[in-house]
């Protein structure tokens, strides 16, 4: 007598209740994040569909019909009760009975040195496996398999950011970038979200140091810069600069362009106009108060500058942007 399997699929989709029953109950699997990924790939099909499905199979294999009362029910198991109370002692023996390891700290230190350096050629050949990778994480959350896993990518985010601080991208900037990748993680109820924000930090931290890394300068333009990145929005003035890194305002002009290759007001200028470009792509801002914001002294002087910086009009730039959005 042979049998014939429909499936897989599931009757429902996964809650969080039953990813940690499923984690409790296949702790020996090496990666349990792949299997949750499996079983929330799996299709949902009701009960009464499924069981629709079966008699009609059954009715073309063997042209007979059958009796929907012969097919029988069964249920799985239902997750153990009466765990005994946790405590530190019990979650360690728990992890050693089950051989349950933690991400690899060579891969995890390896990972952060390169996001340090700005490595992007070399952090996608360690980023699957180390904060994000395919080794078994550990438990931040009993309560919820989705929230432990954002717990520890929170963490990550957290040690990426001082990472790339220390490979010299800029504090506000970093923190910016980490409190935007947490909020990304915060929103995302899938384990494949999560790990997809997760990489999107990685590369993202990575190539912002890689671009500071590209125009390495002294302790005095990087402070100048950074303190321009800062204010864009503030009125800056080259007394302000010198008075910042203790050098006459004369000299720290000359030095400025000799090192960058521009003056600090073009370089004011281009990094205003980058900042322009972002917020014309990405809000609905008017371009007048993106002028004004900028510190501009009209908008005819700021479409002149843009244009001369982008070959369009910041209309025209939104213009485009919107188009190459709507094409995606």
């Amino acid at each position: 007598m042979g049998q014939i399997v429909i499936g897989p699929c599931l009757d429902a989709g996964l809650d969080e209740t039953q990813i940690d029953y499923i984690t409790e109950l296949m702790h020996e699997f090496s990666n349990v994040r792949v299997l949750i990924e499996f079983y929330q790939s799996l299709p949902v099909i009701g009960p009464e569909r499924f069981r629709s499905m079966s008699l009609l199979v059954y009715s073309l294999l063997y042209q007979e019909r059958l009796d929907p009362a012969q097919i029988v029910e069964t249920s799985g198991e239902q997750p153990p009760e009466n765990q005994p109370t946790p405590t530190p002692d019990l979650e360690i023996s728990r992890e050693r009975m089950n051989l349950i390891s933690h991400t690899n700290l060579s891969h995890e230190r390896v990972l952060l040195d390169y996001v340090r350096k700005g490595r992007t050629d070399k952090v996608q050949d360690v980023v699957r496996y180390s904060l994000i990778g395919e080794d078994e994480l550990g438990k931040l959350s009993r309560r919820s398999r989705i929230r432990s896993e954002k717990n520890l990518m929170i963490t990550g985010v957290a040690l990426i950011c001082r990472a790339a601080i220390e490979g010299g991208l800029n504090e506000e900037m970093a923190f910016t970038l980490s409190d935007y990748y947490i909020q990304q993680l915060e929103e995302q109820e899938n384990l494949q979200a999560i790990s997809k924000v997760m990489t999107e930090a990685v590369f993202a931290f990575t190539e912002r140091v890689s671009k500071v890394k590209e125009q390495q300068y002294s302790s005095t333009i990087t402070a100048c810069q950074h303190y321009i990145s800062d204010h864009l929005y503030d009125d800056i003035t080259l007394e302000q600069l010198a008075k910042l890194t203790y050098l006459s305002p004369n000299y720290l002009s000359s030095q400025f362009k000799k090192k960058v290759g521009v003056s600090i007001s073009e370089y004011i200028q281009r990094e205003r106009i980058d900042e322009a470009k972002k917020l014309l792509t990405l809000t609905k801002y008017k371009v007048s108060d993106i002028c004004s914001w900028l510190n501009f002294n009209d908008q005819s002087y700021f479409n002149r500058v843009f244009k001369k910086m982008t070959g369009v009009t910041p209309k025209r730039y939104r213009e485009e942007g919107s188009a190459g959005r709507a094409a995606e």
